[in-house]
């Protein structure tokens, strides 16, 4: 609360501080000194706005954590930002509701939007609050136009290509770090109009991210220092501040981007039902220029029964199949794949629907090796093999975690419990196989970052697909292209039989060797129950030689 023995802050409390100037403020901020003044502005904010509020019934045991996060967060905030934030909040209309004054906060703090848009994306979160957080994908940020058209402008100087673009008068999109303006190409080879799309980070925002990370740093250790007081449990709050961290970092690098876009046409260049936006000739360090693709989000896109099925099937295929059995030493996926990354788009040749990736900011590779394991782990966890699951972790975990006796001991009990929970019975075999990798995450175990990005890209991506065509079986889908792989492989694999040496899961496309598909075939032989157990049962029986099994 407001210390009452600071005389000269009682003017800004008893005037409601929303008929205070920015000119105010800053006198006042001067009178009582910079970090006198952000502490007590910042609480006086939390007071007035009761951000905590904003937290549902459900998760009443965290309002404090919330109030308290965001009072320390902003007491670090710098004098000019602290009151513009203040400033903002007073314009909106006394009666706003607690909701939507925490998005209009976590919209001016790149960090915070941040941490919101992973809240609202994880699978297990109330709806109600995934609701309201899902605000934070789209909506206006306040950044003028005139201040990102101008560094357009100058971008397009420097790649010398001002002469060829008519850049539209409004922005198109905004988001945390970056905004979209579209814009029109004349090449002068054609003179055929280009319809593109510039996407520019936003004047300010290393700067501003710089400063935010800092605080954010601090935030999660103020938690860990005081992690008594609240209901954390064994919460990992610097690993969590690193997420955030690192997909920040990546978001703000448009040069990586342009190399993803470049190299994700080429990687997903032969699915018809798949488009990615093309690079064109005037991309820089600090902004990026690519083709526009247009349409609704897929999930809001009118479409019939069949189409949904086949264009989740496409989807599952591009962001999942592809990467986890490509061919490649190291194979690309999108590490953010939520519903406003996929788009409804038509094809300017044929009319078809496809589906449009945006947005490859976030994005990773999968080494062959990490995927052979995760192949293993996944038959492991088909088959509640406890030792082949331990053998698997050993192999993956990084930085000395497996070397700790009490983490072994902890592996034992987290695994024990996944397997007997009737909750994880219930998951597809892909998504148990992440599920437990996040849990032996949680006690300590360190796993390749690009693995645990891929995870979460599943876990957006299961959303998305479930709003897309409900029932979809993710397992039924990884069959299908296993053994579609299983059936081009099959010379080898009988030469194979004669050179046991060469029967690696590595040398398969499929990433399963000739003695993991039988122990395979012998398990689901044995314990198929439900159909999709069956039908993959059935596949196997049938590449062998032998009749279809009865139901």
């Amino acid at each position: 609360m407001i210390d009452s023995s600071d005389p000269e802050f009682q003017p800004f409390v008893r005037n409601a501080w929303q008929k205070t100037s920015a000119a105010e403020l800053d006198a006042l901020a001067a009178a009582l000194g910079d970090e006198n003044f952000a502490r007590h502005l910042a609480e006086e904010m939390v007071v007035r706005t009761k951000p905590h509020e904003a937290i549902p019934e459900v998760y009443v045991r965290y309002r404090t954590v919330v109030r308290d996060g965001i009072a320390f967060f902003l007491s670090q905030v710098s004098r000019k930002r602290l009151i513009e934030l203040a400033l903002d909040q007073s314009s909106l209309d006394p009666d706003t509701d607690v909701q939507k004054r925490l998005v209009a906060l976590a919209k001016r703090f790149a960090t915070l939007h941040k941490l919101g848009q992973l809240i609202a994306r994880n699978p297990n979160i109330d709806p109600a609050v995934r609701k309201w957080l899902i605000h934070l994908e789209n909506g206006a940020y306040g950044t003028p136009h005139d201040k990102i058209a101008a560094q357009i402008e100058d971008e397009l100087e420097k790649t010398g290509g001002r002469a060829q673009v008519r850049i539209h008068p409004a922005t198109h999109a905004e988001a945390s770090v970056a905004a979209v303006v579209r814009f029109d190409w004349y090449p002068p080879s054609t003179r055929k109009r280009v319809q593109g799309v510039f996407k520019i980070l936003k004047p300010g925002i290393r700067r501003q991210l710089r400063e935010e990370l800092q605080i954010l740093e601090k935030t999660a250790a103020f938690f860990e220092t005081h992690r008594r007081r609240y209901p954390f449990k064994d919460f990992k709050f610097l690993a969590v501040f690193q997420e955030v961290r690192e997909m920040l970092v990546n978001e703000i690098d448009l040069a990586a981007e342009q190399t993803y876009l470049e190299e994700a046409a080429g990687f997903l260049g032969g699915m018809d039902l798949i488009r990615i936006p093309a690079l064109l000739p005037f991309s820089s360090t600090a902004m990026t220029a690519m083709t526009y693709l247009q349409g609704p989000k897929l999930t809001d896109a009118e479409l019939g029964r069949e189409q949904r099925r086949r264009l989740a099937g496409a989807l599952f295929e591009a962001l999942v199949c592809r990467p986890l059995f490509g061919r490649q030493a190291k194979s690309l996926f999108h590490g953010d794949p939520h519903a406003g990354n996929i788009l409804a788009v038509e094809d300017p040749t044929t009319g078809r629907l496809q589906i449009g990736l945006l947005d490859w900011t976030l994005a990773g590779h999968l080494t062959r090796s990490d995927r052979v394991k995760t192949a293993q782990l996944i038959q492991a966890v088909i088959k509640r093999d406890l030792s082949g699951i331990r053998r698997v972790i050993k192999s993956l975990a990084i930085d000395g975690s497996w070397e700790n006796p009490g983490q072994r001991r902890r592996f034992r009990r987290v695994v024990l419990d996944l397997i007997h929970s009737s909750t994880f019975e219930q998951l597809s075999h892909i998504r148990k196989t992440f599920k437990l990798l996040e849990e032996l995450a949680y006690e300590g175990f360190v796993f390749p970052a690009d693995l645990m990005l891929f995870r979460k890209a599943i876990f957006s991506l299961e959303g998305v697909i479930n709003d897309l065509c409900p029932g979809f079986d993710m397992d039924a889908a990884v069959m299908r292209h296993m053994m579609a792989l299983i059936s081009q492989e099959f010379p080898a694999r009988i030469g194979n039989l004669f050179f046991p040496l060469s029967d690696r899961s590595e040398n398969y496309p499929s990433l399963i060797s000739n003695t993991e598909l039988q122990s395979l075939m012998v398990h689901q032989y044995i314990e198929a129950v439900g159909s999709s157990y069956r039908r993959f049962a059935d596949y196997l029986w049938a590449w062998s030689g032998r009749p279809p099994r009865s139901s």
